[in-house]
């Protein structure tokens, strides 16, 4: 797979005093490989500087789901950014 077509997208959030960074590389379309099969295909997630979870195609290291601010960080991205977004249909008249 050539990395270059997708380039990494970064950010940062901050749950219950938890300092949440990620980075992340996503496809067009949603996919069998994406996390959940979602566009996300590549993740690394990291709690106050030390990694909870990385993703390339399958789980090399997966979230604890009792860690609830990795888990919240990881619903977020999802939703905010594995999803295809969906075209609006133009009206006729």
């Amino acid at each position: 797979m050539n990395l270059s077509r997708y380039p990494e997208e970064t950010g940062q959030m901050t749950i219950n005093g938890k300092k949440m960074e990620w980075t992340f590389r996503r496809s067009k379309a949603e996919s069998a490989f994406g996390i959940r099969g979602t566009r996300i295909f590549a993740l690394t997630l990291k709690k106050d500087g030390s990694v909870v979870g990385d993703y390339n195609m399958g789980w090399d290291k997966k979230i604890p789901s009792e860690d609830e601010e990795s888990v919240l960080c990881l619903t977020y991205l999802l939703d905010r950014f594995g999803k295809q977004k969906k075209k609006e249909k133009k009206n006729a008249w």
